[in-house]
């Protein structure tokens, strides 16, 4: 296949969207280089796929002085046609629970280390006049929601970036894909809840009980790879992916229309009754 020539880099791979989007970009043919920083995880996932099909590299998407020797070894070994940004996590709590640590960490992980990345693969995919930069974003990117507001803040500068690189890389050959996913079923609210529990004083303890620790139904991850497979493999993918139920997609396209103190006004009563 022809896909076997080309390399494509995911982040996050060790769990979540980004290990099963190089589960199925594996599977498609494409050499997948695995970046996390838990190495034994990507190891556990290289021994799971065809040998010569995954290559997994400890990576900390914070420390961008790692992030050229990386890139520089992965393109020495095949043309890299696709990066998968997928690293990232959600801070919880209200502004007011928050550290300004908490804010930066967030923005650190999820925006600033995405862009320094991207930085460096988009001249080799400029060089072959090609290339796919697939943004794992959000629905909170489109509508931000309380107690989630550091990471909905991430989410929005990402969706600034990526609007503004598609207009940059008009007629380039370089697509630059935003998935913007609803409530999945991953990891990431394991992660969430625990920290969670250490908001027990504030305000907002019952809200975080109810929103952030009571696990919500979601959909298979499967479906946002199956979306990023698409991305990747399309002849013309979309500038968006909006994945989720139909209630979070109906939410999500109506909001514009949606009056903003009526808006605010029946979230409130939710995180505040």
């Amino acid at each position: 296949m022809y896909a076997e020539l080309k390399s494509i880099i995911v982040t996050g791979a060790s769990s979540g969207i980004g290990k099963i989007a190089a589960i199925v970009l594996a599977g498609a043919g494409y050499k997948i280089f695995g970046l996390a920083r838990s190495y034994d995880k990507l190891a556990e996932l290289q021994a799971q796929l065809t040998p010569g099909q995954f290559f997994p590299i400890a990576f900390d998407i914070t420390q961008h002085d790692t992030f050229e020797k990386v890139v520089s070894e992965i393109a020495s070994r095949g043309q890299i046609f696709g990066l998968v940004n997928s690293a990232g996590y959600v801070e919880p709590g209200a502004i007011e629970d928050l550290t300004m640590d908490n804010l930066r960490v967030q923005f650190e992980t999820n925006f600033f280390g995405l862009v320094g990345l991207t930085k460096l693969v988009l001249p080799y995919m400029m060089k072959h006049k090609a290339g796919r930069i697939v943004n794992v974003s959000s629905m909170a990117g489109l509508v931000s929601l309380p107690l989630i507001g550091a990471y909905c803040a991430t989410k929005h500068a990402l969706e600034a970036i990526s609007d503004a690189m598609r207009m940059e890389l008009w007629r380039s050959g370089i697509d630059v894909i935003s998935i913007n996913p609803g409530v999945i079923e991953t990891n990431i609210h394991n992660v969430t809840s625990g920290k969670v529990r250490s908001l027990q004083s504030s305000r907002f303890a019952h809200a975080y009980e109810k929103y952030l620790v009571e696990e919500p139904k979601g959909l298979s991850v499967r479906v946002v790879g199956d979306s990023i497979l698409h991305a990747i493999t399309s002849r013309s993918p979309k500038h968006r992916y909006l994945i989720g139920s139909g209630k979070e997609k109906t939410g999500v396209r109506l909001r514009s229309l949606v009056p903003d103190s009526v808006f605010y006004a029946q979230v409130a009563r939710r995180i505040l009754s």
